[in-house]
């Protein structure tokens, strides 16, 4: 899926950012969000994954390399009412995204262009405004450098 996501040419109105939805929390909070009517970003692509701790980092670095502008990582909210159903893939996820930084700099990218982030299937109406200030911030740092390549 990642591979079938057209990457536009340079051009601020065409950024494009892809979000790797967890398919048991974040997933169908999109979803109850758009049957609301909620807006989110023309310039977001969502990628529904069984679980955020099978994101292969790998993917991330891949997407960026190929001149997608922006990755978000939506998964389960973990705490004293953890409700991953794969046990801490949430976790393990956001942990993985805290050494991606480093790969990211050796590519001459802003760390800031990924993020994690854990949301419950209730907070549907909290997820636009996540996705779309995500979206804002990477509208500032502008198209991905390796667009074209």
């Amino acid at each position: 899926m990642v591979k079938a996501i057209e990457v536009p040419e340079e051009d601020e109105d065409k950024l494009r950012i892809v979000i790797f939805a967890c398919e048991n929390d974040a997933y169908p909070a999109l979803d109850m969000a758009g049957m609301r009517r909620n807006k989110i970003s023309h310039m977001v692509r969502i990628i529904p994954v069984r679980c955020l701790g099978s994101v292969n980092m790998a993917w991330v670095r891949d997407l960026l390399s190929a001149g997608m502008d922006g990755a978000m990582l939506l998964g389960c909210k973990y705490g004293d009412d953890y409700q991953c159903h794969f046990v801490k893939g949430s976790e393990i996820a956001t942990k993985r995204m805290e050494n991606i930084g480093d790969t990211l700099k050796t590519l001459g990218l802003e760390p800031e262009r990924v993020r994690s982030e854990q949301v419950a299937i209730t907070e549907y109406d909290c997820i636009p405004q996540l996705v779309n200030d995500f979206v804002s911030e990477i509208v500032d740092l502008g198209p991905n450098p390796f667009k074209g390549f």
